[in-house]
């Protein structure tokens, strides 16, 4: 995003990708209106619109047909594969198979080998970002994530959420569909709960549940949302470099479009405001304010979670979340 803005620039950009592909990343690779009013996705990225919904609590449950769809499933390679060829038609050069190694005073040294002088860089390197280490910023805040990907259809396609404090505690479980399997997992903040514990609580869930994982591909993965800023001198962050996802819901690709894009317009013009920014900050504020509280409830975490499902079960409330979509 950060490169598609700069490219109607005058200005010589360069795309460094340490692996081959792009977009290979552990994630539940659920899209929404927002993430489309910013990239224009074709249909055969996208694997399934969804428009059904349910939220567990562990007493109750919320269904929710929509109108429209609200919710968009795509495959992590296949989306970065196609983000990465829009880049073909402009004077972005793309490089794979490039690791930056070591960063020294405007200039990198990339697979051991290559010096290359640059005036302004941006570290859209994820949560082991080699820019930010060299920012000496501090990974404090970070989530856990623990994912089970299964080879088999889920119909029809539903998007379920599920809050249940014995198990995911001021977190929540998901199962996400996908065009040939769907993907279920948690998330939780390691300063509070140990890994040990997540995980056996998780296989609890499974197997309460009745989800086999028996042909499933395990992966477990990191995320920051240990925000520091955006701008540092002539170098920059965006998205999981930057600790912009949500510690409360860990996702982050809107995040990552936004201050992608905002940190291109910055470069261009130092005056640059972006209210799509700042509305990112004031949602992720939000989603903080929400973990506190569900941390600080205690015992009548479960009430909240019930709470929940019995407001969601209300008409005015569920446009009012429809809506927060668009």
């Amino acid at each position: 995003m950060c490169a598609e803005v700069l490219s109607k620039s005058d200005f010589s950009v360069l795309v460094l990708e340490k692996n081959s592909i792009f977009g290979d990343k552990v994630c539940a690779g659920g899209l929404t209106r927002k993430d489309l009013a910013l990239l224009d996705i074709p249909d055969e990225i996208i694997e399934h619109k969804i428009t059904r919904t349910a939220i567990f609590s562990r007493k109750r449950k919320s269904s929710t047909n929509a109108p429209e769809a609200f919710v968009f499933t795509v495959n992590r390679i296949r989306f970065g594969s196609w983000q990465k060829n829009r880049l073909n038609s402009t004077k972005v050069e793309v490089r794979t198979n490039a690791k930056v190694n070591r960063i020294e005073k405007n200039k990198l040294i990339v697979n051991n080998e290559e010096e290359l002088a640059f005036k302004y860089l941006v570290g859209a390197d994820g949560y082991f970002s080699v820019v930010r280490k060299y920012l000496k910023l501090p990974q404090e805040k970070r989530l856990i994530g623990i994912q089970y990907s299964i080879p088999e259809n889920a119909e029809p396609p539903q998007l379920e959420i599920h809050l249940n404090h014995k198990r995911f505690f001021s977190w929540y479980g998901w199962k996400f569909p996908h065009k040939d399997s769907y993907v279920v997992g948690s998330v939780v903040d390691p300063q509070k709960v140990p890994i040990p514990k997540m995980k056996s609580n998780f296989s609890k869930w499974l197997n309460e549940t009745g989800i086999d994982i028996s042909k499933a591909k395990y992966s477990s993965f990191p995320i920051s949302y240990d925000y520091r800023g955006l701008q540092f001198g002539n170098i920059f962050l965006s998205g999981e470099a930057a600790g912009l996802a949500s510690g409360f819901t860990g996702e982050g690709i809107y995040q990552s479009l936004v201050s992608g894009q905002t940190v291109a317009h910055i470069i261009l013009d130092k005056n640059y405001k972006s209210k799509e920014m700042e509305s990112v900050l004031k949602y992720n504020a939000i989603q903080k304010r929400i973990l506190n509280i569900l941390l600080k409830s205690g015992p009548f975490k479960a009430w909240i979670h019930e709470l929940i499902v019995i407001l969601l079960n209300n008409k005015w409330v569920k446009a009012k979340i429809h809506n927060s979509f668009s």
